[in-house]
């Protein structure tokens, strides 16, 4: 499975720098996010360098621990390549293969340092003004330590816009 993933991501990528030379450059896009997880807030921001097809931007995710639930605290941060598979006037969906860090913090566990592959994906409703609204999901994996937290995924309330 995790070579599967390797094998999509490098594609994707590879995808995303071939239609960059022949992309628009435009402005800035930025992202907020805001979910729960069982109780457990969830925030984060992404940024990518241009809103064209292949913008290439990084991230930043915070999940706060929930003892009783079981949520472990995560923080992660990296570096993507945002894909529009669907960009007209009313909705645009993305998807952002990528690769990061994330340092995992659960109650009574070792803390894991987890680096590998990150994915994220998502769907948004343009507003009138010069933003969006939607739903996204990231998820990380660990490639190297299996028998710790080898992935997690989050869901999320986000806003874009450009600037």
């Amino acid at each position: 499975m995790k070579k599967l993933l390797v094998v999509l991501c490098v594609l994707a990528s590879s995808t995303s720098f071939a239609a960059r030379s022949v992309a628009a450059y435009n402005d800035k896009s930025a992202s907020i996010n805001l979910g729960m997880s069982s109780s457990a807030l969830n925030v984060g921001g992404r940024l990518e360098l241009e809103n064209t097809q292949a913008a290439l931007g990084g991230y930043l995710f915070l999940q706060t621990e929930k003892k009783d639930a079981g949520i472990p605290q995560v923080l992660s941060f990296g570096a993507h390549s945002l894909i529009k598979l669907v960009d007209t006037s009313s909705v645009n969906a993305y998807l952002a293969p990528g690769f990061g860090i994330s340092m995992i913090k659960m109650e009574g566990a070792d803390d894991v340092t987890a680096v590998g592959p990150s994915f994220r994906y998502g769907a948004q409703m343009k507003l009138r003004t010069n933003g969006a609204i939607g739903v996204e999901r990231l998820e990380v994996w660990n490639w190297f330590d299996s028998k710790s937290a080898s992935n997690a995924a989050f869901t999320s309330l986000v806003y874009s816009f450009a600037f």
